[in-house]
């Protein structure tokens, strides 16, 4: 996922949302503060969701809401961990999920799409790794975790 890092500011935990949108929407504005994304952004993810969900079943379920390239500007990964889940719908089979993790992605190259989502992925089929996020302590934690695992070079971590 080439230049692409995880800073501590892109991380909230433990945060309080009413809604799916509500915490997209959080994410979103330390995305547009950093200068990663365009203001457009936010709207542009609540759009895809609709018709392209972004839950994953995973232990615990996470979303991986993302919008097209005009709407990015540097790539970046956000993440959100919930004081209590929200409602998401389902990847594929679109049921709803309660998701205490969001995954929020700027994804600038098109084409890196799909291996972002591979390498993500991955990162949540590892033992441990989702578990590791949520118990972390500090937004620092998470991006040394997230820096390390999921964005360094393909390694066999």
């Amino acid at each position: 996922m080439g230049d692409v890092t995880c800073k501590p500011e892109l991380i909230l935990l433990g945060i309080e949302a009413s809604s799916g949108a509500d915490a997209i929407r959080a994410l979103s504005e330390r995305l547009e503060d950093g200068g990663y994304v365009h203001s457009t952004f936010a709207d542009a993810v609540l759009e895809r969701e609709k018709t392209f969900p972004t839950g994953l079943p995973t232990n615990p379920p996470v979303a991986i809401p993302h919008t097209d390239v005009e709407h990015c500007l540097k790539p970046a990964v956000a993440v959100a961990t919930l004081n209590h889940p929200v409602l998401f719908q389902a990847m594929g089979h679109g049921g709803d999920l309660q998701v205490g993790v969001i995954f929020l992605l700027s994804i600038t190259d098109p084409q890196a799409q799909v291996g972002w989502l591979g390498r993500l992925g991955q990162f949540f089929q590892k033992p441990g790794h989702l578990k590791e996020l949520t118990e972390a302590r500090s937004p620092g934690e998470v991006a040394e975790l997230l820096n390390e695992r999921l964005l360094a070079p393909a390694s066999g971590s």
